[in-house]
């Protein structure tokens, strides 16, 4: 247990220190009108001159006390929120952020104990998860006010599970049912965060419901009843919060939503459809550009589209699973805007009094979406483009590897690679569909941590048989350079 607690110990340790919270000043990302759903629901205010903390320059950290309000998103990360914002007096995000060190800790204590039951170095094999949660490009959203960092915490527990499911067989009982708690508790954590993040959910049933886990000494089929059944209390226990969760992103942005959808996806990939769609032709002037920062007004056509905005998005997606090759290229694009996960645009020094916006409005970028021109030149400007699919398809061929030839620890671990690029596909496919491209980059964010450990779970795939190629290769070049044994060893005089 001594080097369970120590891993854990250097994991919050580090992830305090990215934060800045230990000496230095924090980092956060600063709020673009996101934030109010989450700081809304314990009522409070930011502690700025208008009260408001969107696109100030910087990251609002301190909070007063104000009324709550009737409609707040129903979040798992407004659920972690709540826990240290609730109360009286004054609050300030430096307390979110030491609430994730902790939950970090705590979830990393029981992974790195339930990983060492077949031998201390399977500890590696929480590395895929944890250095991307230490980039600052990910970390530095745990003090935010964002629904994002609830479904990082959450897809880094479910990783930590998988990791251990791999570094160990159904034998070892009670570190697979430490294992099979962790990714119940990433998928309800993370696919709650927002409705966005559903695909985590749905992958850790699906692991639960595959995983035997067999504490004791049953019958065979003991082993394989916790796994089902925890999957099942799952989807039970889940339904209402994920229809609520619909339901509040239907009441509010159900017009952003649509003419999102619309104007930055169905008539950028499917030009010239706006006749099909029940919009004016003159829609197709406006394509590329979202419902922020001009709004509707500014869209051709926006009139007609508002006037029943579900039928008209629904008319994009029938349009795209009519047109594969489109949907394709709209994932494709999803999966490159993965690159940009440092999110420029939203800043990560303090506010102060002295704080500036550049031009005290909301900025218009090339990851936000919202234009088609510094979008289209955004993506452009990326070298990798190719990356991210590289990695989806070699993390598939990963799992099928890892389901094929599971005798090797380190083959099985193919699979942790498999389920991140599946929940990062996911999550693409989600974002892509439910918002088109607009603020693209933030959107796919979790998807960048995803493909980043699919990334160095696959370097564990790698290593062992490349290291054993590379050691043959050596003997055999050793064995050939070598003296015969007659001119080794001296003979004897007769």
């Amino acid at each position: 247990m001594g080097i369970a607690t120590a891993t854990a110990a250097i994991a919050a340790l580090v992830l305090a220190l990215v934060l800045g919270l230990l000496g230095g000043t924090p980092t956060g990302a600063g709020d673009n009108g996101d934030g109010y759903r989450l700081f809304c629901g314990p009522g409070l205010t930011p502690a700025t001159p208008d009260h408001k903390a969107s696109w100030l320059g910087g990251v609002v950290l301190a909070f007063g006390r104000g009324t709550p309000c009737p409609d707040p998103q129903p979040s798992s990360a407004a659920v972690l929120f709540g826990s240290v914002a609730g109360g009286d007096g004054s609050f300030s995000l430096v307390k979110l952020g030491w609430l994730y060190v902790l939950l970090v800790f705590l979830v990393t204590l029981p992974a790195a104990w339930a990983m060492q039951a077949r031998g201390t170095r399977r500890l590696l094999f929480l590395l895929p998860p944890l250095l991307p949660l230490l980039e600052p490009s990910f970390a530095r959203l745990f003090i935010s006010t964002f629904a994002e960092p609830a479904g990082l915490f959450g897809a880094y527990t479910l990783l930590c599970g998988l990791a251990v499911i791999a570094a160990t067989k159904a034998e070892d009982g009670f570190a697979r049912l430490a294992a099979l708690g962790l990714v119940a508790v990433g998928g309800v954590v993370g696919g709650l965060a927002k409705i966005g993040f559903l695909p985590l959910f749905v992958l850790a049933v699906l692991v639960c419901a595959v995983t035997a886990a067999k504490p004791g000494r049953g019958r065979w089929w003991s082993g394989r009843i916790v796994g089902p059944v925890l999957a099942l209390l799952l989807v039970l226990e889940l339904i209402a919060p994920i229809r609520a969760n619909l339901a509040w992103q239907n009441r509010n942005y159900s017009d952003v939503n649509a003419v999102n959808v619309v104007y930055t996806l169905g008539l950028v990939e499917l030009p010239g459809s706006a006749a099909r769609l029940g919009l004016p032709a003159e829609a197709q002037q406006s394509a590329g550009h979202a419902y922020y920062p001009d709004g509707p007004e500014a869209l051709a056509g926006a009139d007609v589209l508002l006037e029943d905005p579900a039928t008209v998005k629904h008319k994009v997606w029938d349009l795209l699973l009519a047109n594969p090759g489109a949907l394709v290229a709209a994932i494709g694009t999803g999966l490159q805007a993965t690159l940009g996960r440092s999110l420029p645009y939203l800043p990560d020094e303090p506010w102060t009094a002295e704080t500036r916006p550049p031009d005290n409005s909301a900025p218009v970028s090339g990851d936000m979406g919202g234009d088609a021109t510094t979008f289209q030149a955004w993506l452009d400007s990326m070298g990798l483009w190719w990356w991210p699919v590289l990695l989806v398809l070699l993390g598939l061929a990963a799992t099928v590897l890892a389901l094929l030839r599971r005798h090797r620890a380190t083959t099985r671990y193919g699979v942790v690679a498999g389920v991140a690029v599946t929940s990062a596909l996911g999550i693409v496919t989600m974002s892509v569909v439910g918002d088109g491209y607009f603020e693209i980059a933030k959107h796919v964010w979790l998807a960048a941590y995803l493909l980043d450990v699919a990334a160095l779970a696959l370097c564990v795939v790698a290593a062992p048989p490349l290291y054993r190629r590379a050691k043959a290769r050596w003997d055999r070049r050793r064995a050939g350079t070598a003296p015969a044994a007659e001119e080794r060893e001296p003979q004897p005089v007769t």
